[in-house]
């Protein structure tokens, strides 16, 4: 019975612990949740964060050793898509324990980078002051390390790859034709139908929510996160922006856009960085 793999399945991760996900899910528990239930939809979230956000279920029902409880699948923790048998996280969820740490992963090895090429400079400085300034830079440049590979492994390598982005030269081989072409013209669609003069920053999250996008976004090559591939298959049309709580994404699509872009800056929307690429 459900009921009854719920409850093992709930024993089974009591004895092994948080599940090594750092504390990333910050879910607000429900009140009247079954506990074997919440036990298993945390399990889930966390083999779903594994998988990038989203999973076949029968392979998520085979991870975690029993059937996703039908209350999982209808009160909006989960999103099945009956069609494919995909089931997956809100985008929300997406948003803020993948994509908004990745973002900030690529931002640390930003700075690791500029580190890196302050020490090498200073390790040529000789002179006294020369060398207390170098042995601080190197402090920093192993601290800034050890930041990075907490969140790598937080990300996992379906997620996030150090190394990648050396010196912002990142780049993808060309689309082919299959999911990733598909999932271009559906996040084109979602922008186009979300972006207005209202509201010219769409949400992540809301992106990520449209099912065109969920079925598609396999596609995306390993290694590299959602909001990055947005980032280089859009190029500089597309710009980014955080207003504390998840990225803001806005497709320049003509003159137009740019007094809407600086509307919304400077009603406070632009609190983050701009990181447009090619």
């Amino acid at each position: 019975a459900p009921g009854a793999a719920a409850a093992a399945a709930a024993a089974a991760e009591a004895a092994a612990g948080d599940g090594g996900d750092g504390g990333l899910i910050a879910v607000a528990e429900c009140a009247t949740e079954d506990p074997a239930i919440a036990m298993v939809r945390r399990r889930a979230q966390r083999l779903l964060i594994r998988h990038g956000g989203d999973c076949n279920i029968h392979q998520l029902q085979a991870e975690l050793g029993c059937m996703l409880p039908e209350e999982l699948l209808n009160n909006g923790r989960l999103v099945i898509d009956n069609f494919t048998g995909l089931v997956g996280l809100p985008g929300s969820l997406v948003s803020r324990v993948i994509e908004a740490p990745s973002y900030r992963a690529h931002a640390e090895e930003d700075t690791y980078w500029t580190l890196g090429q302050q020490v090498l400079k200073a390790g040529l400085n000789f002179a006294t002051d020369g060398e207390e300034r170098f042995r601080q830079l190197f402090d920093d440049l192993l601290a800034k390390r050890e930041e990075i590979r907490r969140l790598a492994q937080r990300l996992g390598a379906t997620n996030y790859v150090p190394g990648s982005r050396q010196f912002n030269d990142r780049s993808l081989p060309p689309m082919q034709d299959g999911d990733e072409t598909e999932l271009f013209h559906a996040t084109s669609i979602v922008l186009r139908t979300l972006q207005t003069d209202q509201q010219p920053w769409v949400p992540l999250s809301r992106i990520l929510d449209d099912i065109q996008v969920r079925r598609h976004r396999c596609g995306v090559p390993a290694g590299t996160a959602f909001w990055e591939w947005l980032a280089i298959r859009f190029g500089e049309d597309l710009h980014m922006v955080t207003d504390g709580r998840e990225l803001l994404v806005n497709r320049y699509t003509g003159p137009d856009e740019v007094a809407r872009r600086g509307a919304g800056a400077g009603a406070g929307l632009a609190t983050g960085t701009s990181r447009p690429s090619g």
